[in-house]
């Protein structure tokens, strides 16, 4: 990445074309696994976002829209990055802007998705104990421990 990320928040709902490009470029040049449930989850969050009733934040290199995500108080609804732009820290940035407002955050992630998975535990997400038994190929809830200074120093 030559140009700088720039994390801002969407414009208005003018900009949703270039999100579902965002997603479609992702989900296709990753060849992620998408399930019925993952189409009708972006739809329905993508609904939100025309609604409002979710936070966006878009990362842009230059004019070019590469990432977004949409949240909730308590959970992540969206988080796309374009397959070419990933691992250069897009992702890792709008997570991160997102856990400084709402450290406290859940997601559902498709279970058989082992790299989108691994992107969250390693971020500091953790599996919930009852979906640690359902069935793998269903979506799997994770949620942010966020640790405290206080907690760090037991």
């Amino acid at each position: 990445m030559t140009e700088m990320l720039v994390l801002r928040d969407w414009t208005s709902v003018e900009e949703v074309p270039e999100l579902l490009d965002v997603w479609r470029n992702s989900a296709e040049g990753g060849r992620d696994f998408l399930s019925a449930a993952d189409v009708d989850a972006v739809a329905n969050a993508l609904e939100a976002v025309y609604s409002q009733r979710v936070s966006v934040r878009i990362a842009q290199l230059g004019k070019d829209i590469v990432g977004f995500a949409a949240w909730s108080e308590t959970r992540i609804e969206l988080l796309w990055v374009r397959h070419h732009d990933r691992h250069q820290g897009v992702g890792s940035a709008l997570l991160k802007d997102i856990l400084t407002l709402c450290p406290a955050t859940t997601i559902q992630i498709n279970g058989q998705n082992a790299n989108t998975l691994t992107f969250f535990l390693d971020h500091g997400f953790e599996i919930e104990k009852a979906a640690e038994q359902a069935d793998p190929l269903a979506r799997i809830r994770l949620r942010h421990v966020h640790i405290s200074a206080s907690d760090v120093s037991r």
